[in-house]
């Protein structure tokens, strides 16, 4: 049986490669965001004279506009896929009016390209109401997505997965988002330290997600907690309304 000093020699080494692989991630997103604004310009500039071109007397091939067609279309395509990962590269305090609908979508949406053994796609469900908060749309974003990720490991082994992402407005005039799932139990010890920087029960897991997303969302003036049962696995986003 290894001795107490070896247990923790053992664990300081497993912090040290966590620690290491945050490192090489924080790079990897600072590398993607300069990597999607120097694609954005150009794919931006194809995009805008392939519409000059489009209206162009001179293009009046129709073999011709078929291909300006497909490549607008390519365009646009990429241009929207470059927004929706662009807002989770960018940092840094930049508050405006957020729809949460619309934050809550794209979310949703970049969930599928997490790096998971099954593809579950988000059940949405999302109020009819327009639901605005001034903020950091980025933080949020990515405080919903860490949210969503802990819930599909949640009901990673789970018969019947399910994750359902709600946004509605309580009484009072706040803003709801709620991340559903039908996985187990948060027992009373994790859950005692499931928002502490570290902890976490996954083998080789930074433990920081949950961490994270709390934070981003305390500074924008929100609140996150949860509720847990024997049916689904709740954690409640707060926002103020705009």
């Amino acid at each position: 049986m290894p001795s107490e000093i070896e247990q923790l020699q053992s664990e300081i080494k497993r912090l040290h490669r966590l620690l290491a692989a945050s490192q090489r991630l924080f790079l990897t997103g600072t590398m993607l965001g300069n990597f999607i604004h120097d694609l954005n310009n150009p794919l931006t500039s194809i995009n805008g004279n392939t519409e000059l071109l489009q209206i162009n007397p001179a293009m009046s091939d129709p073999k011709l506009k078929k291909r300006l067609d497909t490549i607008q279309q390519g365009t646009k395509r990429l241009i929207d896929k470059l927004r929706q990962m662009q807002l989770f590269t960018k940092t840094g305090r930049n508050d405006m009016l957020v729809d949460i609908n619309e934050v809550s979508q794209e979310a949703a949406r970049v969930s599928e390209y997490l790096p998971k053994q099954s593809k579950l796609p988000i059940t949405l469900n999302l109020s009819n109401k327009p639901l605005t908060f001034t903020g950091n749309a980025y933080q949020i974003a990515q405080a919903i997505l860490l949210i969503i990720d802990n819930a599909l490991d949640s009901v990673a082994d789970v018969t019947n997965p399910k994750v359902v992402l709600t946004t509605d407005q309580d009484p009072t005039g706040l803003i709801l988002v709620s991340i559903a799932n039908n996985g187990p139990t948060i027992d009373e010890q994790i859950a005692e330290f499931m928002f502490e920087p570290f902890f976490s029960t996954k083998t080789d897991a930074l433990g920081m997600g949950l961490t994270a997303a709390k934070e981003m969302i305390l500074a924008n003036s929100g609140n996150l907690t949860y509720s847990t049962s024997l049916e689904e696995t709740v954690f409640r986003i707060t926002l103020p309304n705009s």
